[in-house]
């Protein structure tokens, strides 16, 4: 049973750690309090002093106040700072009932819970006018239209003509909804950005490319303004760490950024006066390392060996297989080489082969505007330490500042994991990776590297892993 220090900032409270099971028995054997004897859940005054800091505009303390003073009334900057940590369906909905004393936020809470079709109770072709609808705030008859209008991208007996209707109110609805978060244009997206980021860049771009294969009568400003925010939107997804990106925004990435490139597009784009066109993405290395990253490698592959022989200006094998090689070997993929083989002796069978030497340069990867897994991994350790040492609320808080710190950086728990085997931040590491790694032989290698027991089964999906992959005879 985890002391009530733990179970405040790591298993009892915030949304964060709710939907993170194994964070509360991972850390609570080995984190008991300063004095032997269990913390209480919350000592006396601790609300006040929350309630304090968050008033001052510290944003981690807004959300633990939120989550664990239900008793006291939370400002509306402290709501708003709760839900922009909001990073998944299940968290926005759990979030919902604690934002009543704001509407409007409680309405974008509910929205971004949605994560299923409508059920049949709800007529998909009943879904509003998607011009003239009332999208703002979101209230019941919003949602109920939101429910309708996903029903209606798979409903049978459905008109083109209503199938795209539906899809645009959806790309207007999520739109409007991230523009209500007020977030600053040239920052990164916080969590419940990025939540409804993913959802507008697939309703958003589903609606462009239905509307731009057959035209509908009166939908052509709302087209234009979609694409536009398509192009804004995904400048600000690429402004924002990728390594805790949800299944959605992940498949999203890609497939908005092909949308943006594609044919088109970005003379749209200027004839509109959009000041930030496709040129502005990310060049193509940092696209190939955020594929590799998601676990796309094939496609990224695929996608470099591509370009590797498109004409007018093929890139070339050699930069490209270079490019390549260095991928996996940063990132110790090295059960893919044979794939990568397979792969280029494929591509140098074509006909006509892609030339070993390209006339065009291959691009500079730019830096990322977020900062590095190591950064990252020595503040939450800095965190751990400093909680270790602390006793009631200063523990609890710089615990939860610490999941906070890692929970969408998987990169980052495992630089930890490998500076810190041992101890508080090592078990909240863990902890968090159990949940977010997707069991890659890169991070099964490093959690096996652990010594504490409960790894044997971490150990054993390493070695059935290698083993599937070609690297242990069978």
């Amino acid at each position: 049973m985890c002391s009530g220090a733990v179970a405040l900032a790591l298993g009892c409270g915030p949304p964060a750690v709710e939907v993170l099971p194994g964070v509360k028995a991972d850390l609570g054997a080995g984190a008991p309090s300063a004095g032997g004897e269990p913390t209480p859940a919350r000592a006396e005054g601790d609300c006040a002093g929350l309630a304090a800091a968050a008033a001052a505009g510290s944003g981690e303390d807004a959300v633990l106040l939120v989550w664990t003073c239900p008793e006291v009334q939370a400002s509306p900057a402290a709501l708003r700072a709760a839900l922009l940590q909001a990073g998944s369906p299940a968290e926005a909905a759990a979030l919902a009932p604690k934002l009543a004393a704001a509407p409007d936020l409680a309405g974008l809470a509910r929205l971004a819970a949605i994560d299923r079709p409508a059920t049949g109770s709800l007529n998909p072709a009943e879904a509003p006018d998607p011009v003239t609808a009332v999208v703002s705030p979101i209230d019941e008859a919003v949602l109920g239209g939101v429910l309708r209008a996903i029903g209606a991208q798979t409903a049978s007996g459905l008109t083109h003509e209503q199938r795209t209707r539906a899809a645009a109110l959806l790309a207007r609805v999520y739109r409007e909804a991230l523009a209500q978060l007020g977030l600053p244009p040239e920052q990164p997206l916080p969590p419940f950005g990025r939540l409804l980021a993913g959802r507008f860049l697939h309703f958003g771009r589903g609606f462009c490319q239905t509307y731009w294969q057959r035209r509908v009568a009166g939908l052509e400003q709302l087209f234009a303004a979609t694409e536009d925010e398509l192009m804004r939107v995904m400048l600000a997804v690429e402004r924002t760490a990728h390594a805790g990106d949800d299944a959605l925004l992940a498949v999203e990435r890609q497939r908005a950024r092909r949308y943006l490139q594609g044919s088109g597009v970005a003379e749209r784009l200027k004839s509109r006066g959009v000041a930030q066109t496709p040129e502005a993405l990310l060049p193509l290395p940092n696209e190939l390392d955020r594929l590799v990253d998601h676990g796309f490698v094939e496609l990224a592959l695929q996608r470099a060996l591509f370009l590797a022989g498109e004409q007018p200006a093929p890139f070339g094998l050699a930069p490209v297989i270079e490019s390549l090689q260095a991928i996996l070997s940063q990132r110790d993929l090295g059960e893919f080489q044979a794939l990568l083989e397979r792969r280029i002796a494929e591509a140098r069978k074509l006909e006509p082969p892609p030339p070993e030497q390209g006339t065009r340069e291959w691009p500079v990867r730019a830096p990322w505007s977020w900062s590095d897994a190591g950064t990252v991994a020595s503040a939450a350790e800095a965190m751990c330490e400093e909680a270790d040492g602390a006793q009631g609320t200063a523990r609890q808080r710089g615990l939860w500042r610490a999941v906070l710190a890692l929970r969408d950086r998987p990169d980052a728990c495992r630089e930890l994991l490998r500076r810190a085997q041992n101890g508080l931040a090592a078990r909240l590491a863990r902890a968090v990776l159990d949940r977010l790694d997707d069991d890659s032989l890169a991070g099964l290698r490093t959690r096996a590297a652990a010594r504490e027991a409960g790894e044997a089964q971490v150990r054993r999906a390493f070695a059935l892993a290698s083993r599937d992959a070609g690297l242990l005879p069978r």
